[in-house]
């Protein structure tokens, strides 16, 4: 009786640690997930804000684009 008490008690607490584990690690996870969407959005507001662009409508990639969808009578969107 004393064993099988024994094994009862180290199967919890296998299955207890195991538990532990599974949580710590999707914690951690999370985290470095979240700490990798914080310096992506970071670095992408740094190079916007050292990268002096020009403020074009988003159909306007490029300065000639814009002429030219502008020259065109039959383009309204660039009105």
């Amino acid at each position: 009786m004393i064993i099988a008490d024994a094994l009862d008690a180290l199967w919890s607490l296998g299955a207890a640690l195991l538990i532990w584990l599974a949580l710590i690690a999707t914690a951690f996870v999370l985290a470095l997930e979240a700490l990798a969407v914080g310096l992506y959005l970071a670095a992408r507001a740094a190079w916007r804000a050292l990268t002096a662009r020009t403020r074009r409508p988003s159909w306007a990639r490029t300065r000639a684009a814009a002429r030219r969808y502008a020259r065109n009578p039959d383009y309204d969107e660039a009105a």
